[in-house]
């Protein structure tokens, strides 16, 4: 069965053991818009919220939206860290 944004949220936020007080304290949301998040009439959640809450739980957009099982990118791992090139280093 395939998991609405809804369930995978509430189910991210479960399993790192945070109730929704600590998650809003953390994310800096307020406690009833995360609540509406998971809430079974959620409506919509806007691109700001999706790619904070993405980043904050470490899964993929595509993960939350049920695009994707997956909830880190395959090559999220190895992926060497970005650097600045030196042609643009010094501004």
């Amino acid at each position: 069965m395939e998991l609405s944004i809804q369930e995978r949220l509430k189910d991210l936020r479960v399993e790192r053991g945070l109730t929704p007080e600590q998650l809003a304290e953390q994310t800096h949301f307020s406690k009833s818009a995360l609540g509406s998040y998971e809430a079974e009439d959620f409506k919509d959640i806007s691109h700001y919220a999706l790619i904070k809450l993405t980043k904050f739980y470490g899964v993929t957009a595509d993960y939350l939206l049920g695009v994707a099982e997956t909830k880190s990118h395959p090559n999220a791992l190895s992926a060497p860290p970005l650097t600045a090139s030196p042609a643009f280093a010094n501004g």
